[in-house]
């Protein structure tokens, strides 16, 4: 009888570890979840990752690194090690330059614009919105948000903003509210 009892309880165990990883690897939900970081991202990359780890990912062309403040340079594995307070970074991804910043090193902010039409699909979203994408899908991936012009989600802890030009993404920024 006690064998039997362990090996039900260690197969609750397991099953409950399997489906604990295979949800955590599974893409977005249905709705848009403002309390999920990866909602506030791009490319693999979201707010409140490491920067080398971001790095390492979205592998960009050229990237430089300078404190808003005190207009010192940053290396990546600098950052990664908790280095630099308000850190910004202008990097070229493909043909597209894409602006970050770092605080102790984790993304704080994502910015994105200026993207050519012929590189609209390079750079999505994590539920899948791209640029030039229209305010209809932009609803239908992120729900209802707020203004027109400049449609705004929020969490607890993030922002998300996406601009239109002609009904169409022309921009989007993702950020940390202030502590």
């Amino acid at each position: 009888m006690m064998w039997k009892c362990l090996r039900m309880t260690a197969f609750w165990v397991l099953t409950t570890v399997v489906l604990v990883a295979c949800s955590a690897q599974s893409g977005p939900t249905a709705t848009f979840d403002p309390e999920n970081q990866k909602e506030y991202g791009v490319n693999g990359i979201y707010l409140g990752q490491n920067i080398k780890e971001a790095m390492d990912i979205l592998k960009p062309t050229k990237a430089d690194f300078m404190d808003m403040v005190t207009r010192q340079s940053y290396s990546v594995e600098q950052m990664a090690q908790g280095e630099g307070e308000a850190v910004m970074g202008m990097l070229l991804v493909g043909q597209s330059q894409m602006m970050i910043k770092v605080h102790k090193g984790e993304l704080t902010s994502i910015m994105l614009g200026g993207v050519p039409r012929e590189d609209a699909q390079k750079f999505k979203t994590y539920r899948g919105l791209t640029m030039f994408d229209s305010a209809r899908q932009l609803e239908k991936l992120y729900g209802k948000g707020v203004d027109e012009q400049e449609v705004v989600y929020e969490g607890s802890k993030y922002t998300a903003h996406f601009g239109f030009v002609d009904n169409q993404v022309a921009w989007f920024r993702f950020d940390r509210k202030s502590s």
